[in-house]
């Protein structure tokens, strides 16, 4: 058992800590009384006054905007917590602005279909505030995470200048992670065609982006050494300017150990890179673990890692290239959606029966749309009337992506609504799949029958 733990003990390290989380949240730890002092506050329904800083652009509702703020002190007392602020949009507001707000405390409101003060607990905010008066005192803002902003912000106005709605839209949200222009009936769309995940950015996008990087550097003529450390600063930049959410993190932290490992000349390990950044997001966001983002995240790259090879394999003897590149990405649709598709129906009760057909459409084109788009970008600044045809290329190609998802999200048989499961059959599916495909287990086909007879009896005991 030692010996094993010294063998991997960046996996084994992960492991413990989850159980931590998970035995600290069964016994209350994580409870909103015992994490946030505003949350018992908020029960007074009177007027706070609060000093805190700015942590996000403000975004605009109608006629508020809303934003995110770490406060310093509450009523003259230092509390430290990220609270949502419902502003009304008269106010001039910038990230990195230090302020001085009074509003009322409230805590989120949830409903049958969606628990929202559940999900904000998981990223520590435990209440919200309607702000009815504003004082700004200065501005603090990190330099790197400010430029990182304006960057954003100057990307999105180019696409708005050069593309027509929706297609600025759709590439905003592929490219930027910003879905907040981006009309309801395109989402469903693509949520019904189980496409989804490209306008979310994840791993797929911020893996675009490093080889982009890592072309860009190696043809300065600098050595895949040089070429790969000095992407790493490019692929954290990138994830910042996107909003460094937990699926472009994991990401950037698992390519960036990859390329440290590629500049040390040491062979790359997939699980202790995975193990590695899921660690460095839940030293500081232990909640995170409880999250749809974070299983899925994780869960994706863990079902690429374990089955895309052997399914890849069913097509070996496919000679044409063309034919081998539309099953290769056939390989990691299926490869993913062993794992993701339990957890889909586990949080929102419905499944994509399409999206095996989507992906492998619509996966291809969202990778050349993404190059197109750092290009159309960069040529904006040299070559103008070049930029300009890239953007009608790139309307072209949004266009047709656009209908395909509609055309195939609409169909009836699209999404189906299924009971969800519980906890320990989401165990029983995963111990099934780790013991059907692992053929170091002897007698693997036996073990799995036996888990599922298990599930069963489970489940008529359940039912009954």
């Amino acid at each position: 058992m030692l010996k094993l733990l010294r063998k991997r003990p960046i996996i084994n390290a992960f492991l413990i800590y989850t159980l931590v989380i998970i035995f600290a949240d069964f016994f209350g730890y994580f409870s909103y009384e015992n994490q946030s002092k505003l949350y018992i506050l908020a029960e007074n329904n009177g007027i706070v006054s609060i000093e805190g800083k700015v942590l996000s652009e403000p975004r605009v509702f109608k006629n508020r905007k809303r934003f995110l703020l770490e406060t310093y002190n509450v009523n003259g007392n230092v509390i430290c917590e990220k609270i949502i602020v419902n502003s009304p949009s008269g106010y001039s507001v910038s990230y990195g602005d230090i302020v001085s707000i009074e509003g009322k405390l409230k805590r989120p409101k949830s409903s049958s279909a969606f628990d929202y003060q559940k999900y904000l607990s998981r990223n520590n905010i435990y209440v919200t505030l309607n702000l009815s008066s504003f004082e700004y005192i200065k501005s603090k803002p990190n330099k790197i995470k400010k430029f990182a902003i304006e960057s954003r912000r100057d990307i999105s106005n180019k696409f708005d200048a050069y593309l027509k709605k929706p297609y600025a839209d759709i590439l905003k949200s592929l490219i930027l992670g910003d879905k907040s222009s981006l009309p309801q009936s395109v989402k469903n769309d693509f949520i019904n065609s189980g496409t989804m995940h490209i306008l979310v950015v994840s791993g797929l996008h911020v893996c675009f982006i490093s080889f982009i990087a890592l072309f860009i550097l190696k043809c300065t003529g600098l050595s895949l050494k040089k070429a790969s450390l000095l992407s790493v600063p490019i692929i954290f930049f990138y994830a910042i300017m996107t909003g460094a959410n937990t699926p472009a993190l994991r990401a950037a932290i698992m390519l960036s150990c990859i390329f440290v490992s590629l500049a040390l000349d040491r062979e790359p390990l997939i699980y202790n890179s995975l193990s590695l950044s899921a660690l460095g997001i839940l030293a500081f966001e232990p909640q995170h673990l409880f999250t749809a983002s974070f299983q899925m995240s994780y869960g994706a790259t863990i079902g690429i890692a374990c089955f895309y090879k052997d399914i890849y394999g069913i097509f070996k003897n496919v000679k044409s290239s063309t034919l081998s590149f539309f099953c290769g990405v056939l390989s990691v649709t299926v490869a993913v959606q062993l794992v993701l598709i339990p957890i889909c129906i586990y949080y929102f009760g419905r499944v994509s029966i399409i999206s095996f057909i989507t992906n492998i459409i619509v996966v291809p084109l969202a990778g050349i749309i993404l190059y197109l788009g750092v290009s159309f970008y960069a040529l904006t600044f040299i070559l103008k009337d070049i930029a300009a045809l890239v953007s009608i290329v790139l309307s072209i190609i949004l266009n047709f992506v656009l209908s395909v998802t509609k055309a195939l999200g609409n169909l009836k048989f699209a999404v189906v609504d299924v009971q969800k499961p519980d906890v320990i059959q989401l165990l029983f599916y995963f111990v099934f799949l780790f013991c059907l495909t692992n053929q170091r287990i002897k007698n693997r086909f036996i073990f799995s029958g036996i888990i599922l007879a298990v599930n069963l009896a489970y489940l008529l005991m359940r039912n009954s």
